[in-house]
């Protein structure tokens, strides 16, 4: 948690109501260098472990941060989230109960965006539900694996087997993914996502386009390192794609027989996408009409590319801090 005093004191409230016994919840809460009364709230609470980092962190504060919890954590099952996320009450307990029947190595959990009053909250909702839908895609049918590090759980001998963040501290994002795919080559048939509403994690849209863009530029800035060719080739055909029709649309201006081109272009990728889409905003309860989301595609046109490109760039801002 950095500078979260508006958000954590939410998170530990809904903490305290889960059904799963309170006796067995083991809650610890990192506080990573905030200035602000992130620390103090946290400590008001009687069942919080609170753990303060001081010392600098070298780019890796998140990563460390998750390690010295977990190096203190008395509790054999760990249960991530961030400090502005808000579960609902049965959500420990559908996790754990899932994690007893299968055995998880690793679970990956649904993640929904709230807030999508305004045109950018909307767009970041479907495109959120977009990547939730490849990510438990991906993982049903073993080919591409995704997770988001508001709503993931794992033994903590597993972590520990794999070295944890070992290896990947030279970059300040992928705390979820780089440690998803190390788990995945060690324990390949025990990565599970659980499609249950009772785990879905709720949290907050970004609220400006540059916090949007520098989040996003954020969680591409790691795909230099991904080691899975299949999903690299998914990612560079994605970019091709959206940036070869933005071309098109912006030479439309001095060639208009290629406006057509690129219009009937998207016009086709909606109807690709939507029959995707459907039944993951069906599934968070996330009102859509095939118009709607028609109408947003210039604008996930547009920002597929620029994301990607500006996501070479060795820093961008995180939590206040430049970090690469």
């Amino acid at each position: 948690a950095r500078n979260e005093e508006d958000n954590i004191g939410v998170l530990l409230d809904s903490l305290s109501k889960q059904t799963y016994p309170q006796e067995k919840i083991e809650v610890i809460v990192i506080d990573d260098h905030s200035t602000d009364r992130t620390a103090s709230i946290a400590h008001s609470y009687p069942f919080v472990k609170l753990i303060e980092l001081k010392d600098d962190c070298e780019n890796s504060y998140k990563k460390i941060a998750i390690e010295r919890g977990i190096e203190q954590a008395t509790a054999p099952f760990i249960v991530c989230t961030d400090a502005d996320c808000v579960p609902g009450p049965e959500w420990l307990e559908t996790i754990v109960s899932y994690h007893q029947q299968n055995k998880s190595a690793f679970i990956a959990a649904p993640v929904l965006l709230e807030n999508n009053s305004s045109v950018l909250g909307r767009f970041q909702t479907l495109d959120f539900l977009v990547m939730q839908g490849i990510t438990a895609a991906g993982i049903q049918q073993q080919s591409i694996y995704m997770a988001n590090g508001a709503n993931m759980a794992y033994p903590k001998k597993v972590f520990e087997s794999v070295g944890g963040y070992k290896g990947s501290k030279q970059l300040a994002s992928g705390d979820d993914f780089f440690l998803l795919h190390k788990i995945q080559k060690e324990y390949p048939s025990q990565i599970h996502f659980i499609k249950s509403e009772k785990a879905i994690i709720r949290t907050q849209a970004q609220l400006s386009w540059s916090g949007f863009f520098q989040q996003r530029i954020r969680w591409a800035s790691k795909s230099s390192q991904y080691d899975n060719q299949s999903l690299k080739l998914v990612l560079l055909l994605v970019g091709i794609y959206n940036l070869s029709l933005l071309v098109a649309l912006a030479s439309s201006i001095v060639c208009p027989q290629l406006l057509l081109f690129a219009l009937a272009s998207i016009l086709v990728k909606s109807l690709i996408e939507w029959p995707f889409v459907q039944p993951v905003a069906k599934f968070f309860k996330v009102p859509i009409t095939g118009y709607q989301f028609l109408l947003f595609q210039p604008l996930h046109i547009l920002y597929i590319p620029i994301t990607g490109i500006l996501s070479f760039q060795k820093k961008y801002i995180w939590k206040g801090r430049k970090v690469r």
